[in-house]
C-alpha cells in the first residue's frame, strides 16, 4: 500500500486505475492542492513497483470562476503509454467539454484535444480505453477510444470517439439510441481495436460494440433499475460487465463474439460504484464501496462460480475512518492492483490510496 499523491494539501479524490502486462500501474485523480474547490487531473506512473512520474494534465482556468476539471479516466497499453480523459469547465460556465492527453511511458505528453468535435451542449462521464497492442505497422503510435454522455437540452445519448494514432481521429458517433435515458458510459478495447461500450439506458445497461449494428442489454435480470456500469476486456475480446442495482452489485461475462458465458451473478447483495477488472484467461475481479465507507472485493470464474477465487472481503490499507470510490484493475497476468479515496482520519480531506501486488487466484 502507498499514497499514490505526493502533495497532501487540500483534497485528492476521485480515483482510477490502469494497468498492463509489463508491470505498469498508473493512478489518475482530482486534485486541489493548490486551489481550494478548483481540483485539477494529476496522473501518476510506476514501473514494477518504482514510481517514474507525477504530471499535472488540465490547465487550470479563468481566475474568478468557479472553473472545475473532474471526473478523471485513465487507460495503459503494453507499451506504458497512458491515455487519460476528464471531464472540463475551464471557464466556470457549468458545462463540459472533453479532453484527452496522451502520455508516454517517461511522461511526455505525446497528444493532446478534445474528444467531442462540438462544444454545444454538455459532455460528462468520460470513459476511454487504449488498444493494449497499439496500431499495426507502428511501434510507438497509440491507438484508443472515448466514450462520454452527450447531453443537448433535455436529450442525453452516449457517443464514441476512436483514434487511431494520438491525435487521428477515425471516428465519432452516437452509440447509444437518440431518445431515452442514455447515461455513464464506461469502454474496454480488445488488441484488435474493437472497442465495446457499456451505460444505463432507460433501466438496464445497454451494451454495443462499436463495429457492429444494434444495441442490445448486458443484464438478464430486469427488476428495478440497473445503473452505474462498468466493463473490462480481454487481448482476444472476452469481456466482462459490473452493475448496481437495489439488489446489489452483479457481473455478467461474455465470448469474444458478445455471447453471454453465463447468467447474471450477484457478486455482492448490498454496494455501489462496481469496478471490474479481468484476466487472459476469463479470471475477473469485481470491487465496490459498501455502505458508502468501505472498500470490498471478490474473485468469479468465467462461468460465475467462485471456487479458486479470492472470496468476498473488505481490502484496504486500513479499516478506520471512510475508504471509498473503490475502483481496481487486473493485468493479463492475474496481477490486481487497487485505488480508493480515503478519509481514515475524518478531517473532511481525502487521499489517494494504491495497492499493488494482488492475485485473482487464491
Amino acid at each position: 500500500w502507498q499514497t499514490a499523491n505526493t502533495v497532501s494539501t487540500n483534497e485528492q479524490s476521485a480515483p482510477q486505475i490502469a494497468t498492463n502486462r509489463n508491470g505498469q500501474v498508473a493512478v489518475v485523480w482530482q486534485d486541489d492542492r493548490t486551489e481550494k474547490g478548483h481540483p485539477e487531473i494529476y496522473l501518476r506512473l510506476w514501473t514494477n513497483g518504482t514510481a517514474v512520474y507525477e504530471k499535472k494534465l488540465s490547465p487550470g482556468g479563468t481566475a474568478g470562476v468557479n472553473w472545475t476539471h473532474v471526473q478523471p479516466d485513465v487507460s495503459l497499453d503494453d507499451k506504458g503509454n497512458a491515455v487519460v480523459v476528464w471531464a472540463d469547465d475551464p471557464d466556470g460556465n457549468g458545462v463540459h467539454n472533453i479532453p484527452f492527453r496522451v502520455v508516454s511511458p517517461t511522461g511526455t505528453i505525446l497528444g493532446q484535444g478534445d474528444a467531442n468535435a462540438s462544444a454545444a451542449g454538455d459532455q460528462i462521464h468520460p470513459h476511454v480505453a487504449a488498444d493494449p497492442d497499439g496500431l499495426p505497422g507502428s511501434a510507438s503510435a497509440v491507438g484508443f477510444t472515448v466514450v462520454w454522455e452527450d447531453i443537448q437540452g433535455t436529450t442525453h445519448t452516449i457517443k464514441a470517439a476512436g483514434y487511431t494514432g494520438t491525435s487521428t481521429k477515425a471516428y465519432e458517433k452516437v452509440v447509444s439510441a437518440t431518445s431515452g435515458a442514455n447515461h455513464n458510459p464506461d469502454v474496454a478495447v480488445s488488441a484488435s481495436g474493437d472497442a465495446t461500450v457499456v451505460w444505463e439506458k432507460d433501466g438496464d445497461i445497454g451494451l454495443t460494440r462499436v463495429s457492429q449494428a444494434g444495441i442490445r442489454t448486458a443484464n438478464s435480470q430486469t427488476a428495478g433499475a440497473q445503473t452505474d456500469p462498468a466493463i473490462a476486456e480481454t487481448f482476444d475480446g472476452e469481456f466482462s460487465v459490473a452493475w448496481e442495482s437495489a439488489q446489489g452489485v452483479w457481473e455478467r461475462q461474455f465470448d469474444a463474439a458478445g455471447q453471454p458465458k453465463s447468467s447474471d451473478v450477484q457478486a455482492a447483495t448490498a454496494g455501489t460504484g462496481p469496478s471490474v477488472g479481468i484476466d487472459d484467461q476469463g479470471g475477473l475481479m469485481v470491487g465496490w464501496t459498501a455502505g458508502g465507507v468501505d472498500g470490498w472485493l471478490r474473485g468469479l470464474n468465467p462461468d460465475g462460480t467462485s471456487v479458486g477465487r479470492p472470496a468476498a472481503q473488505m481490502l484496504t490499507q486500513i479499516t478506520t475512518g471512510k475508504q471509498y470510490q473503490y475502483v481496481l484493475a487486473v493485468s493479463p497476468w492475474g496481477e490486481v492492483v487497487i485505488a480508493y479515496s480515503d478519509d481514515n482520519d475524518g478531517n473532511g480531506y481525502d487521499q489517494v490510496i494504491m495497492g499493488t501486488g494482488g492475485s485473482d487466484g487464491q
